[in-house]
């Protein structure tokens, strides 16, 4: 009785010690540092806004997309705020998303209107996940706000519409993976860090 007992603890402590560690996977900036200098260039400064994405801010990007954020993202969150000579510039912004072959984490820049400047793929398993697909996808996505980037999706956001396949012409599973990544990325900075931006 005691060993089964001991057996359902030890299952429940791993449980929560999993559920954590997929959490903390979630929208987690490797390296700031790089990323600016991949995604900006040098000469630049940043502060992070720390905040919390709550189930409600969940409920609003569905509103917004036919889709959503993942469960595991709700928790506390940094956005990146970058400066240049003390002016405002824009955002960087991680976010992970789940793949038939594995996590994906992406690096997103962010342009001060809430526009797509540009990715990085931190890590992904995929062979397409390349620089050629890189930088075909951040020529099509660079500077689209969520309007321009819906019109490159079908109704359901499972696939690309007629549009965004006409674009996407090398890797099409990649770019609508990246693509539904910059909807909720650029939607969940308008909603979690509203204040904070509006402040800036």
């Amino acid at each position: 009785m005691i060993k089964k007992f001991n057996i359902v603890i030890l299952l429940f402590l791993t449980e929560i010690f999993t559920v954590k560690m997929a959490n903390a996977a979630f929208c987690s900036l490797r390296d700031p540092i790089s990323a600016i200098q991949i995604l900006y260039d040098e000469g630049y400064e940043f502060r992070s806004l720390v905040t919390t994405i709550t189930e409600a801010d969940r409920l609003m990007v569905k509103r917004q997309l036919p889709f959503t954020i993942h469960q595991g993202e709700v928790g506390k969150h940094t956005l990146y705020v970058l400066y240049k000579d003390n002016r405002h510039i824009g955002f960087l912004q991680a976010r992970s998303e789940w793949a038939k072959w594995g996590l994906v984490e992406i690096a997103w820049a962010i342009n001060v209107d809430r526009s797509i400047k540009g990715f990085y793929f931190q890590r992904c398993r995929s062979p397409q996940c390349n620089d050629t697909t890189s930088e075909e996808i951040n020529l099509v996505l660079q500077n689209k706000n969520v309007s321009q980037l819906k019109a490159l999706l079908s109704e359901d956001g499972k696939s690309l519409s007629p549009e965004g396949t006409k674009l996407f012409i090398h890797a099409p599973s990649i770019a609508l993976l990246a693509l539904r990544s910059a909807l909720k990325t650029l939607a969940i900075t308008d909603i979690s860090w509203a204040r904070d931006i509006k402040k800036l």
